[in-house]
Parts: C-alpha cells; sequence; structure tokens
C-alpha cells in the first residue's frame, strides 16, 4: 500500500482533534451505529426481515462475517435533521460523486431532474446497488440506478453500507457495494415530523412532512403498517452567492509569453455573446446591437476576448449573457410517497405478507437559451431585412457579405426541462421456520417506473436558419419574407428579427421551437426463494449455510416525439426505445467456524460465497466471496475479504438508440478552440458484463481496557476488469488528438480538420481501479444524566483511475469534475461528531473535512495558471428539545448546516459543462451556503 502524501496520518488525527475540540459526532449510540462494525446477523436482523444485507446471507447467531459494513441508526439519521435521508448517506466518506438536486450541470437528456442515486467509492451510481429490506428496489433510470427518493424513510430503522464487494451474496452491481435501507416494518402507533429549512440567502427553501401509523391485529398474529410523505425544495441559482466569479475553463490568449500558462482558470469568463447579437469576428468584429434592434456601437472592447470566451471584466461579463449565473444550484423538485405492508401468520411457522409502494417526482430544471457562438454563430447576409442600414453600408466598405452574429437568443425563451416520474412497486410473499435452525422466504415482486422528460423552448435548429435569413420580399419590398420562401412558396417559413430583444409571435415562436419529450416505462420483476441455517454442529459452532435461486426481468420501451427522433431540434432528440433481458441466479454461502477459545486464539471463521448468473444478453459468470475473520484476543480483531464481483450491461448500455446532443468542445488540435457539434450517444449488444477483483483487509480495536472506545481500520483494493466506460465528448477528443487511436473511431472531422461530429458507443475498457483505507474512531461514556458520543470517519482515495492500453486516466487527488472516467475525488474525506444526549435534550457539533487537491493530475505548471484546491472544512449542528407536553416522545429541533457559511473552492473542468459551469464542483463541495431547518417530530 503505497501513499503519496508524508502527513496523510497526519491528516486523520487533525481532522480528530479539530472536531474533538470544535464539536463532532456521528454516531448516538455507539453500540447500535457503529462504521465498519462486524457483520453480525444477530445484532443487524430486524424482527421479521429474514434476508437483511450485513456482509451475509447467514443467518446463524453469533457469526461475524468478515465484510465491513457502516451502520447508521434512525437516532442519527434524526440529529442531522436532512432535507432527505440520502442527503444525510451521502455525507459518508465512503460516498463521493453522487447524484442529487444540487449537481445540475445543464444537461438535457438525462431527465434526472430531482433524484437521488447513490454513488460508493466514486465508481458510479451503476456500480452500487440499492437495497429495501434486503431485496431489489425498481430502477429509477435506464442506468438500473434506484433514486433513494422513492424509499420509505420515515420508516427506515437503519442504514446498512457494506463497503466491499457483495454480488456472491447479494447479485450484479455490487462492485462497489450494497446500501440496503432496513424498515421498521413491526411498529406500533402513529409518528410523524414536520420540517422546514431556508438558506442564508433566503432561496433553496425545503418543506417536508410524514406521517406513518401501524397496528397489530387478529390476537398480534397479524400486522399493517402506512407511511406517507411530502417533500419539496425550491430552488436557488448561482448568480445569488457572492463566492460566485464566473470561473470557467479558457484558452490563454497569451499564451507562449514570458510565464504564461496555455490556459486559465479565468474570473469572470463569459460566453461572448449577448441577448442581441454581437459581431465577434471578421473586420466588423466589435459591433453589437441595441435591445431594439438597432445598433448599439461599434467599438465593444475585445482587448479580453478569447477564443469563444471574454474574460476579465466584471462590467463586461455583466454585459453578456453568459449563461452560468442563472444556472440552479438547486433544483426546485416535489416528491410524494406512500407505502403499506400487511402480513400475516398463516401458521405458527409461515407468515404472508404483502407490501406496495408509490413514489412520485416534479422536477424541472433550467438549461440556456439557445445559443449560436464561436463555429455556430448565425451568419446574417448583408441584404437581411432588419439589419440596421449603418451596418449594411459598413459591411460593403469592409466588402464583407455575411457577418457573423454572436447571440444567446433570450426572445425564445430559456429551455426548461421537465421530469415527472411515478414509481409503482408491489411485493408478496412467504417466509417461515423449519425446525429450530432453518429460515426461508418465497416472494414475487413487480415495479414500474415511469418516467416523462419534457424540453420546452427547444430550438429547431434547420427552421431558426431559415426563419433568420430575412430579405425584402419581391412583390412588396416594404414586408419581410424568408429567403428560401421565394423559392418554396409553401414551405411554412416565418421570419424573424434575429437583432434586439422585441418578442416574436407566437407563429414564428411555433416555427422555430418545439418541446422534446420522451415517454419511458421501466419494469421489473423479481422472484425470488432463499432458505438459511445450519447444516452441522461443529466443535467452534455450527456450520451454516445459506442458498437460493432468483429470476429477475428487466424491461424498457419509450416513445418520443416525432421531431426528436428525426434529430431536428438543438438538442435533447430523444429516441424511440426498447430493450429487455432476463437474469437467472444461483448461489450459496457457507459460514465455517474453525476454532473459538482454543490456544491458536479466541476464534477464527471462514465465509465463503458462490453465485452462477445467466444474463440472456450478455453471457454467463460466476461470482465468488472468501473471507476470514480472525480474533486473536479480546478486542482485537483481523478480518480479510477477496471476492469476485461483476456488473452487468444495463438497458442503456446495451440499447440506447442513439441519443443527439448539442455540445460545445474544445479542440487540441485546433488551438484548444470551442466549437460546437453535434454528439450522438447509442448503446452497444457487444457487451460483456465487466468482472471485479476486490479486496479488503482490516483491523478492529475495542479494548477492555475504555469500555466505550472502538477504532477500525479497512484498506480496500477494487480492479474492474472490462470496464464498461460511456465516455464524454471532451475526453474522446482529448485522448484521440493525445495518439489514443482506438478512440479515434467515435471522432468525425472536415478536409480541414475541422471538428464536426462525435458518436460514442459505450465499450469494455480495459480496467478501472479503486484502492484506498477506511479509517472510524468511536468512544461512548456517560456523562452526567446523559451520555457522550464522540465519531471520527475518514476515508483515504489512493488510487482511482483508468487503464487504457496506452495510458492511465488518474481520479484520486482530483475534483475537476471531467466526466468519462471515474469521477474526482480528493484523497481525504471525512465527518466527525460529538453528541450529547440525555431525557431534556440532544445537542450534535458536525465536522466535515474535504481535503486538498489538484484540478486535474495531468495538468502541469505550464499548463493552467491555478492547479491546486485547498482543503474545505464545515460545520454543523443541532440541538432538539424533547418534551411530552404536546405529545409523548416528542421534540422541537433546530439544525444548522455550514455553520459559518464557507463558501466553495474554485473548480474549472475542460469539458462541455465548462460553458455552464458553476466555477465550482457541486458533486464534492456545499454550493447552497448555511442552511437553517427546524421542526417538530412525535411518537405516539
Amino acid at each position: 500500500m503505497k501513499f503519496h502524501r508524508s502527513h496523510s496520518l497526519g491528516a486523520v488525527s487533525c481532522l480528530a482533534l479539530y472536531v474533538a475540540l470544535s464539536a463532532p459526532a456521528f454516531a448516538e449510540e455507539a453500540d447500535v451505529g457503529i462504521a465498519n462494525a462486524p457483520a453480525s446477523s444477530e445484532s443487524a436482523a430486524s424482527d421479521d426481515a429474514l434476508i437483511v444485507v450485513t456482509g451475509t446471507r447467514l443467518k446463524t447467531s453469533g457469526f461475524d462475517a468478515p465484510t465491513p459494513v457502516s451502520v447508521l441508526t434512525e437516532k442519527q439519521i434524526q440529529l442531522a435533521a436532512p432535507a432527505t435521508i440520502s442527503d444525510f448517506v451521502n455525507q459518508l466518506p465512503a460516498l463521493a460523486g453522487s447524484v442529487s438536486p444540487r449537481t445540475n450541470k445543464g444537461g438535457i437528456g438525462n431527465g434526472q431532474a430531482g433524484v437521488n442515486l447513490m454513488n460508493l467509492r466514486s465508481l458510479g451510481a451503476q456500480r452500487t446497488l440499492v437495497l429495501l429490506n434486503g431485496r431489489r428496489v425498481t430502477p429509477t433510470t435506464l442506468t438500473a440506478a434506484v433514486d433513494v427518493n422513492t424509499i420509505p424513510d420515515a420508516l427506515v430503522k437503519r442504514v446498512d453500507v457494506v463497503t466491499g464487494g457483495a454480488s456472491a451474496a447479494w447479485g450484479s452491481d455490487a462492485v462497489a457495494g450494497v446500501v440496503n435501507f432496513v424498515l421498521d416494518t413491526k411498529f406500533k402507533g402513529l409518528k410523524g415530523n414536520v420540517q422546514a429549512g431556508v438558506s442564508n440567502y433566503g432561496d433553496a427553501e425545503n418543506l417536508s412532512a410524514d406521517l406513518s401509523f401501524g397496528t397489530a391485529f387478529a390476537s398480534d398474529r397479524g400486522h399493517f403498517i402506512v407511511s406517507a410523505k411530502y417533500n419539496e425544495n425550491k430552488e436557488a441559482l448561482y448568480r445569488d452567492r457572492g463566492w460566485f466569479k464566473g470561473y470557467k475553463f479558457v484558452a490563454n490568449p497569451r499564451a507562449g509569453q514570458p510565464g504564461q500558462t496555455t490556459n486559465l482558470a479565468a474570473p469572470w469568463a463569459s460566453q461572448f455573446a449577448t441577448n442581441n447579437g454581437i459581431v465577434t469576428s471578421g473586420p466588423l468584429a466589435g459591433y453589437y446591437f441595441a435591445n431594439d434592434g438597432t445598433l448599439a456601437g461599434t467599438n465593444f472592447p475585445m482587448t479580453g476576448k478569447a477564443g469563444t470566451f471574454y474574460i476579465g471584466d466584471e462590467a463586461v461579463f455583466n454585459s453578456l449573457a453568459d449563461q452560468a449565473p442563472t444556472q440552479q444550484l438547486s433544483i426546485p423538485v416535489k416528491q410524494y410517497s406512500i407505502y403499506g405492508r400487511a402480513s400475516y401468520e398463516l401458521t405458527d411457522n409461515i407468515e404472508a405478507f404483502i407490501e406496495g409502494s408509490y413514489a412520485g417526482s416534479d422536477g424541472r430544471y433550467q438549461s440556456v437559451h439557445y445559443g449560436r457562438i464561436g463555429n455556430t454563430a448565425v451568419n446574417v447576409a448583408r441584404d437581411n431585412f432588419y439589419l440596421p442600414a449603418s451596418v449594411a453600408t459598413a459591411m460593403t466598405n469592409a466588402s464583407v457579405t455575411t457577418i457573423p452574429v454572436s447571440i444567446f437568443d433570450s426572445k425564445l425563451g430559456r429551455i426548461q426541462v421537465y421530469a415527472n416520474r411515478d414509481s409503482y412497486r408491489g411485493q408478496g410473499g412467504l417466509q417461515g421456520t423449519l425446525g429450530d435452525n432453518w429460515k426461508w422466504d418465497a416472494s414475487f415482486q413487480y415495479g414500474q417506473t415511469r418516467s416523462i422528460t419534457a424540453a420546452k423552448s427547444m430550438a429547431r435548429k434547420a427552421n431558426y436558419d431559415l426563419a433568420t435569413d430575412v430579405v425584402a420580399n419581391p412583390s412588396n419590398p416594404s414586408q419581410p419574407i424568408c429567403r428560401s420562401t421565394i423559392a418554396s412558396p409553401t414551405n411554412g417559413c416565418v421570419p424573424i428579427n434575429i437583432f434586439g430583444s422585441q418578442p416574436i409571435s407566437d407563429i414564428a415562436l411555433a416555427y422555430v421551437t418545439g418541446t422534446s419529450s420522451q415517454d419511458l416505462r421501466y419494469t421489473q420483476t423479481v422472484s425470488s426463494l432463499n432458505l438459511a441455517g445450519d447444516l452441522v454442529s461443529l466443535p467452534a459452532g455450527p456450520l451454516s449455510l445459506a442458498t437460493g435461486v432468483e429470476y429477475r426481468t428487466e424491461k424498457a420501451v419509450a416513445h418520443a416525439d416525432a421531431i426528436s427522433q428525426a434529430s431536428a431540434f438543438y438538442a435533447g432528440n430523444f429516441k424511440n426505445f426498447s430493450g429487455k433481458y432476463n437474469v437467472k441466479d444461483v448461489y450459496g454461502e457457507l459460514g465455517v467456524p474453525v476454532f473459538k477459545d482454543s490456544a491458536l486464539g479466541r476464534s477464527l471463521n471462514l465465509n465463503l460465497a458462490a453465485r452462477y448468473t445467466d444474463y440472456s444478453v450478455s453471457g454467463s459468470v460466476t461470482t465468488w466471496k472468501g473471507g476470514v475473520r480472525y480474533e486473536p484476543i479480546n478486542g482485537v480483531e483481523f478480518r480479510l475479504t477477496r471476492s469476485r464481483d461483476i456488473r452487468a450491461p444495463n438497458l442503456q448500455d446495451l440499447f440506447q438508440p442513439g441519443l443527439v446532443t448539442n455540445q460545445a468542445i474544445n479542440d487540441p488540435l485546433n488551438g484548444n478552440a470551442q466549437v460546437r457539434i453535434t454528439q450522438t450517444v447509442g448503446g452497444s449488444l457487444a457487451l460483456k458484463p465487466e468482472k471485479a477483483d476486490a479486496l479488503t483487509v482490516g483491523l478492529v480495536l475495542q479494548p477492555g481496557f475504555a469500555p466505550g472506545l472502538r477504532a477500525s481500520v479497512d484498506y480496500y483494493d477494487i480492479k474492474i476488469k472490462g470496464a464498461i466506460a460511456s465516455y464524454s465528448g471532451q475526453f474522446v477528443v482529448n485522448q484521440c488528438s493525445a495518439g489514443n487511436t482506438q478512440f479515434c473511431q467515435f471522432v468525425s472531422r472536415d478536409n480541414t480538420n475541422a471538428l464536426t461530429a462525435i458518436a460514442l458507443k459505450p465499450f469494455n475498457a480495459q480496467l478501472e481501479q479503486a484502492r484506498g483505507v477506511d479509517f472510524e474512531l468511536s468512544y461512548t461514556k456517560p456523562v452526567g444524566n446523559g451520555t457522550l458520543d464522540m465519531r471520527v470517519l475518514a476515508n483515504y482515495v489512493d488510487k482511482l483511475s483508468i487503464v487504457t492500453p496506452t495510458t492511465t486516466i488518474t481520479r484520486a487527488g482530483e475534483v475537476s469534475n471531467n466526466t468519462g472516467a471515474a469521477e474526482g475525488v480528493p484523497h481525504w474525506r471525512g465527518v466527525a461528531t460529538v453528541t450529547y444526549d440525555d431525557d431534556r435534550f440532544t445537542t450534535q457539533l458536525k465536522g466535515r473535512l474535504i481535503g486538498s487537491a489538484q484540478f486535474d493530475d495531468a495538468w502541469g505548471p505550464t499548463f493552467i495558471d491555478i492547479r491546486r484546491v485547498p482543503a474545505i472544512a464545515y460545520l454543523d449542528a443541532y440541538v432538539g428539545i424533547k418534551t411530552n407536553r404536546i405529545a409523548q416522545n416528542s421534540v422541537f429541533y433546530v439544525s444548522v448546516d455550514n455553520v459559518l457559511n464557507t463558501a466553495p473552492p474554485i473548480v474549472v473542468a475542460s469539458e462541455n459543462g465548462n460553458t455552464v459551469g458553476s466555477g465550482t464542483n457541486p458533486f464534492l463541495y456545499d454550493v447552497v451556503g448555511r442552511t437553517f431547518r427546524a421542526g417538530f417530530r412525535f411518537v405516539l
């Protein structure tokens, strides 16, 4: 194990000291909520769930599996008072780069507005398996990722996060691990919570309310539970944050001069265009137009122009039409759900159960105004009907027949993307016992997610080109007419004035814009049979077995509008979609107690598992796991796990028909100039399951001389062979330009070597690797009439990379958020909490640390003027007052995130998202700022 920072261990010590002195703690009940706790099926199993993720499917009491598991309890979640449960879980250092309503990057085609997708080890949400009571949850997206908003979090009593490979036990997609939400399905009584919040800036408001009821019936042989929740988040814009300064990745116009770098992380860098139009090149460069369409001036300052950007001047930035300030740092979304479950004991040994849930969400994110900049600027002819006469005269004098006008045409309206989802899930089955030592369950589950995505005010490029090429009607010179209509009188073209901000008619708007939409239905069925128990008794304990079979189907069908299918929109251009596959699984797991209380130590246990999986499209594969847990003396435990895990290609990987988008790409072969091109992204039936070899080695200490003290350290190494890679257009262009010819098959250029198009398909890349260390330290002791809990969790990422036949792309210690490889993460991330709880109140302080990093490890000192990102620390606080005056077991509480209102650091990226970039990385850093929440909860 190699560390690249000499102060690595010191950073953990500093984090622990920082939070110990200034506040922090994560656990409220150390005996229940211990990170990386031994995966004891006895301590982790719920009262009625026979299959619960704790690193093993075995059900023998006292057997501790060697797989590390982080356990988050209901009380710990309540102490954070999060707007959603995913906001809390995502603070675990092992999770990084998760998608949330605060990670909007202005995209159009993914339809993910408002979703929360878990991302363990920063290996992608598609490699994190999400379960509910140990069973799969219906996917929300074509990538098979699950929106955690669909979980009935009001009933969650524990979240288990398995941070080691778990495919042998739980199936495909568990390469990075498993997040299992365990519900209190035997809850009795009535409980509720209402909460409201707002940011320090008066935006990003949040309101949530939930109510749950549970009761027994038929002399306690039956049980019924129902839970409902409503959550609403409102928007916030980057322009309303004082730290926003429009930083972007820009080619340095002074490159080559002494002391100058090739590129800049430039403040107040705007895309060089206005809402009314500006001439950006040629002899009339600097001509710009007023709101009324007249010529506003001829001398727009050009000294700050750098390619398609203008840099370094706040006043000019505000006069241009850059799209970044009005991007949402928090997407407005409404979420609502209801969950119900009923169970009944048919006999003393057999119980029948049925459950159903519905979850809906309505999200909206705004993209950009229709932009024509750089090489896509509108070419306005000298005889354009609306062109001011003075400009036409200047064109004649300059001997030019057309001028390039760059514009973000606000007259068309900003592109608004609406994503509406409805998820339905139903499950029924039987579970029971055989004798004293065997448990079984059989179930069938049906789920469907319907997603409707609509991108409104989407420009139709061909129609826009015709509508803006306007001349005088030959038969009536005072009347404007499309030039194309002269030759084709019935083509329906409606002329529009490109200059100024005057509104255009509804008829013209209908001609040049439309709605790109898709109606997608994703259906999943799962049939399973599981059996677990003890085979024989050995001197050290019972030899235990868990085995089962599963049959799963995945199917998706989508319908898109006719214009999108013809790829006639500026972007969006959804396609009809149809794909399906089925999966057959059989698995077995053994728990082998080798010795107990012998001369060799207190105990030694082996954990062995294997699974055979057959995919109808991508073939068959075998996964396995072997682990050992050794306790030489009381309070010292060693654990090791070696596993083969898989992720099979999902429906999008296999069947995506070819989504066409409009992308801004920096072309390295042409001075890094930014150009806008069409990009087509499709699937590939040639894909095979990716295979991962995972190793975890850990040490757990619970010294008897310090009751309540617990520490653990776990090293992990995940190597994914044949990783399915879906690269960004910028990444592909960069790699092809650097000589990696395997990427050049996706790049098209014309006879002048100008970049024209990119066609991308996923393929099985050679190797992807994640390697690092998890640390945990917790201490609990009685203080006064209550309990003091202290906890530190930290993660060091030593390696996060993709290895191709010709190069290694590293992402460990990087935060530039360039897509196309593993998302970058700092080497260090940590969370520490200090909590005091008694029968009157509870208070907690939490510290969150994100370590220092670089933008990109490949960016040397001459590549860009700023490369380093400092370490960032956040402080959160919670106070809850307990009372029985209004309702039994009720609490009034106040929570403040980012108490010090710490601003995010400067981060720029060289990918297409740079054009609407916020100047930081919202996947890692807090972009909302100080946030207040207050609420009331009760249990009757």
